[in-house]
């Protein structure tokens, strides 16, 4: 359960000390004579080398060669448009790993607009088979690979970001959570265009923090997250009107690891699994988040 902080400024101050402030990556671009230099996805397309004066997601967020991202689309743009039931939806979203990360961009999904990384899931998107729901999203490689961290150990995340759009019948996503093994979930972090900013801790307890921190779309959050010791302490505020509150709770999985990005809570399907809803999204429905800056102090 939560309890409020009542040192939560110390807690702050801590973080913000042991932060560790990622460099900017130092790029190096050798030019071939005779040999226009070509550069590969993990898909095994050829891009020409990038524009020295183009902003790609990995010049606002150094330090992505430390994710991957889950991009609502397979490998040959396909969402799951044309699919006439949630059972024959597309999930197999495709993923860009690492390095690959580096000058590369995916319109409209996943791109730099105002100085902002947007990350767009589209209601028909492709979802991955554990979910019902699209997303566009990063997810952290611990250690380099697919691995988990131990809430034991120190593990902290920073971002700025916004809620740009929401989806129109369940107006709701998720921008941060830590993920553990299986469908477990520590933490989830949301926005509701009824409810509010809220909380989900270990997986289905809902806090709602809308009168402590109201929120509108297109206002930045300052996100904080830190584990240890096996407690999750999670700071949020909204820099448009200074309002923020700290939580921290007990989480009920040894290990996980950080997600951030787009997870629409919605879909062009959505009445055939959340028998709640008498109707499903439109085909041109979306969330949208724009992240504007992300830190990450991993120990593994």
């Amino acid at each position: 359960m939560f309890r409020e902080e009542s040192i939560g400024k110390q807690v702050l101050k801590q973080l913000d000390k042991i932060l560790i402030m990622r460099p900017l990556l130092f790029y190096v671009l050798v030019i071939l004579f005779g040999n226009p230099l070509m550069w590969s996805s993990c898909t095994g397309q050829t891009f020409p080398k990038p524009d020295s004066t183009k902003i790609y997601p990995s010049d606002i967020l150094p330090g992505l060669n430390k994710w991957y991202i889950t991009l609502p689309v397979d490998a040959n743009g396909n969402t799951s448009a044309g699919a006439t039931n949630v059972d024959n939806r597309n999930t197999n979203p495709l993923l860009i790993k690492g390095n690959a990360l580096i000058n590369y961009e995916y319109l409209p999904y996943f791109d730099v607009i105002d100085s902002a990384v947007v990350f767009r899931a589209p209601c028909d998107g492709a979802t991955t088979t554990g979910s019902k729901y699209p997303r566009c999203e990063l997810r952290e490689l611990v250690g380099g690979g697919t691995n988990y961290w131990s809430v034991n150990d120190f593990q902290f995340l920073q971002a700025e970001l916004k809620v740009t759009h929401l989806p129109e019948v369940k107006p709701d996503v998720c921008f941060t959570q830590i993920h553990a093994p299986g469908h477990n979930e520590p933490l989830r972090m949301h926005y509701n265009a009824t409810k509010g900013l809220y909380f989900v801790a270990n997986t289905t307890n809902h806090y709602y923090i809308k009168d402590e921190v109201p929120y509108s779309l297109g206002q930045t959050l300052l996100v904080k997250v830190a584990v240890q010791n096996g407690t999750i302490t999670c700071f949020i505020k909204n820099l448009a009107n200074g309002k923020q509150t700290v939580r921290t709770w007990k989480s009920d999985q040894p290990t996980g690891y950080f997600k951030i990005g787009c997870y629409t809570q919605s879909s062009i399907f959505l009445s055939q699994f959340k028998k709640e809803y008498s109707e499903d999204e439109p085909m041109d429905a979306y969330g949208e988040v724009r992240v504007l800056s992300l830190n990450i102090d991993e120990t593994y």
